[in-house]
């Protein structure tokens, strides 16, 4: 998560899925684990167990299905932008833009639970949006924290 913080009343956070490895690398990563995987294989399948190959083939092909999957979901974010007119989330999931504007005299922060965890939701009449899906639960509670008490400041 990162925060932007202006002397003009403005808030801005940004928070993104974490991603610790480059595309690169995850590329140069999965190609040593394949490359790793076929040679072992290939010496048991000499010595006469055969059938390690096809089960070496299923192993690598999950890896790169769920990197592929992973790959997709790396752009994902959620930007909360508050200035003294408006409240913008925006939330990216799988290259769809998701844009909502709230009023900010009339915006609530909620928290609820869900399962073991919880979520954050921005709430202003008939319009919500979850938020905070990739931060952990303290990042969560700093934000409704701080956009709490900043929406406040909007309402008097």
């Amino acid at each position: 998560m990162s925060a932007v913080l202006s002397q003009s009343n403005e808030f801005s956070i940004v928070a993104r899925r974490n991603c610790s490895m480059s595309p690169r690398a995850l590329l140069a990563f999965f190609l040593v684990t394949a490359v790793l995987s076929l040679l072992i294989a290939m010496a048991w399948a000499m010595a006469g167990v055969w059938w390690v190959l096809p089960f070496a083939g299923v192993e690598i092909g999950a890896l790169g299905i769920a990197f592929i999957a992973f790959g997709r979901r790396v752009g994902d974010f959620e930007r909360i932008h508050l200035d003294d007119s408006r409240l913008v989330v925006e939330v990216c999931e799988r290259d769809r833009v998701c844009r909502h504007e709230f009023v900010p005299a009339w915006a609530r922060v909620e928290t609820r639970r869900v399962g073991l965890g919880s979520e954050v939701v921005v709430r202003c009449r008939d319009q919500q949006v979850v938020v905070g899906r990739y931060l952990d639960d303290g990042g969560r509670e700093l934000l409704v924290r701080e956009l709490s008490a900043r929406l406040r400041e909007r309402r008097f």
